[in-house]
């Protein structure tokens, strides 16, 4: 298929089979979220970093927007 070509074509789908792909698309959407969220619960760094920013939360050890915008530069 020329790709390069401007003249592109309408497709008709029947609404089962798209239905079918949108379908097929949110679950693995869903497997997706859920496989990293899977992955991270066993990062050993991950967590660690996760504990150590809870930790400062609660001890009120956060930066600024202003100072954190300053990094970016």
């Amino acid at each position: 298929m020329d790709y390069n070509n401007k003249q592109l074509k309408t497709v008709s789908v029947p609404q089962r089979v798209f239905k079918s792909f949108i379908d097929a698309y949110q679950r693995m959407e869903k497997f997706s979220d859920e496989f990293e969220d899977f992955i991270l619960a066993h990062n050993e760094k991950f967590i660690s970093k996760m504990k150590k920013a809870r930790r400062e939360h609660l001890g009120k050890k956060l930066r600024g927007l202003k100072f954190l915008k300053q990094g970016l530069k």
